[in-house]
């Protein structure tokens, strides 16, 4: 036994191992896969939000380009405050002339402090029949703003210029990216071409210098950088069309490492637990070549305490068997001498109840009272369980021996302890000296309302007779209660007491 332990040992040591080296490859593979994978999803968001950018910008542009096409709206002021409702996403729309100079301004609540603009890159592009998104740039009264400049076209001629002022700390331009979320703490940040940020969750990083940007080239790309909190990010940047603006998608390395580090200790913990499944395995496994003994010497000593308990051969090996078989063999005379001495104290081995033999001396002390007129009445029922051969059938014999108990339980606790006999089978009777006949058929009830709801789908039917009422004689008392219950067997369920002249 010892040498089997010593395997199992080893065993466990060897998995033990196993479980540690896969442990370390699972973890270096983990956080490659994981990081290229993060760095590729970040990347491919930051290609979508770019082109909901550019769309979002040319949505503004479009309906600036409305307001340059349509003379009725730019020389009328009210028309232009109504425009400026229906546009959310612009702040300001400003007229400008050919020359530059301010015709009209509206969603400014500040007078202009100046009143040409020819000098604006934005301007200047518009002027020259281009559409135009500035970079960032920060007004006379301080705002960091972007402005969309679209030129007036007149008869093939520029005449003016209309310009849409998106103020980057406003509501407008976060709406399109507040909501989106990378992980628990991820975000957008949006840079215009020389590098400063239009959009950050942190409105305090709007209009300040990416510490990024320099690392961003090409079209789109990823790594590993760090942002403005010197913490290490997985970015994924993509430039937006026609604008040489990048957009790029942040989330923190410490996120996704804290939770492979979660995923590795629990792969780490379930390898303890299968290395610790496996000991007991074996150590069980060990132990059943030691349980035939244990069990034989155990069993052998309950014998002392009157349990007959047999052991199933088929759980031994076989050198086991002879030893097995004799023990039962054992155990049988036992039993068999057991339940004979019971029959001879008339008590009934499987539900407690008193046995024929005990019944029929209590008939001849009745008889001896009735002679000596010491007994007044007598009531018997004759009782047998309804369809008790079907639950045999169906559900085995261990089923009815417990339909036998449960039915003996509830006469005890009814009629009293020493009132119940087993006639043999399924059939019992309850002798009860001294009752009158309304009492007689209450207690009869009372045991079949019970049975009907505590015998796993079987039922009771009753007989009941009375002396003197019915008969004189004791010894006719059993075969008019059998006459009663046949009555009641035919329609199962009922308590019948017993008539001279039945009713048809």
């Amino acid at each position: 036994m010892k040498f089997l332990y010593k395997c199992i040992l080893l065993i466990g040591i060897f998995i033990t191992l196993g479980c540690f080296v896969q442990f370390m490859v699972f973890n270096r593979f983990f956080i490659s896969n994981n990081n290229s994978l993060l760095l590729s999803i970040n990347e491919k968001s930051s290609e979508n939000v770019s082109i909901q950018l550019m769309e979002n910008f040319e949505k503004i542009q479009n309906s600036l380009k409305m307001v340059a096409e349509d003379d009725e709206i730019r020389e009328n002021q009210e028309l232009l405050d109504k425009f400026i409702k229906i546009v959310p996403e612009v702040d300001v729309v400003t007229i400008l002339n050919s020359q530059g100079d301010i015709l009209h301004v509206v969603g400014n609540k500040y007078s202009p402090s100046i009143s040409n603009l020819a000098y604006r890159d934005y301007f200047q592009k518009a002027i020259h029949g281009k559409t135009y998104i500035s970079n960032v740039f920060t007004t006379a009264r301080g705002f960091k703003v972007v402005a969309i400049s679209v030129p007036i076209v007149k008869n093939n001629n520029i005449a003016g210029v209309v310009v849409g002022v998106v103020k980057l700390q406003g509501t407008s331009l976060a709406s399109m990216f507040d909501n989106k979320k990378f992980g628990k703490d991820g975000y957008i940040s949006i840079l215009d071409s020389r590098g400063y940020i239009v959009y950050h969750p942190n409105k305090k990083r709007i209009g300040k210098k990416s510490v990024i940007f320099n690392n961003l080239q090409g079209k789109a790309g990823s790594g590993i950088m760090k942002d403005f909190s010197r913490k290490d990010q997985f970015v994924g940047y993509s430039k937006v069309k026609n604008l040489n603006w990048f957009v790029t998608v942040n989330t923190p390395t410490e996120d996704i490492i804290r939770n492979r580090n979660i995923i590795n200790y629990e792969i780490l913990l379930f390898s303890i637990i299968i290395c610790i499944l496996i000991i007991l395995l074996g150590t069980y496994t060990i132990r059943r070549y030691t349980k035939p003994l244990d069990q034989i010497v155990f069993s052998f000593n309950a014998l002392k305490d009157g349990k007959y308990r047999r052991i199933d051969q088929r759980d031994y090996k076989k050198e086991f068997h002879e030893m097995v078989r004799v023990y039962n063999d054992a155990v049988e005379e036992l039993e068999k001498e057991h339940n004979n001495l019971e029959e001879a104290a008339g008590i009934d081995s499987l539900t407690g109840a008193y046995n024929r033999r005990a019944f029929d001396n209590l008939i001849s002390v009745l008889k001896k009272e009735i002679n000596n007129c010491s007994l007044e009445s007598l009531g018997v029922l004759l009782l047998d369980v309804d369809h008790f051969k079907e639950l045999n059938d169906t559900y085995g014999h261990l089923s009815g021996d417990n339909v036998l108990k449960k039915l003996t339980q509830i006469m005890k606790e009814i009629s009293g302890e020493k009132s119940v006999f087993r006639f043999g089978g399924d059939e019992f009777t309850v002798v009860l000296p001294n009752v009158s006949g309304e009492r007689l058929l209450s207690i009869a009830e009372a045991i079949r309302l019970k049975s009907e709801v505590s015998l796993d789908g079987c039922t009771v039917s009753i007989g009941s007779t009375e002396f003197p009422k019915d008969t004189c004689s004791v010894g006719e008392l059993l075969d008019f209660a059998d006459k009663a219950l046949y009555l009641s067997k035919k329609n199962r369920n009922k308590v019948t007491a017993f008539k001279n002249k039945p009713e048809r």
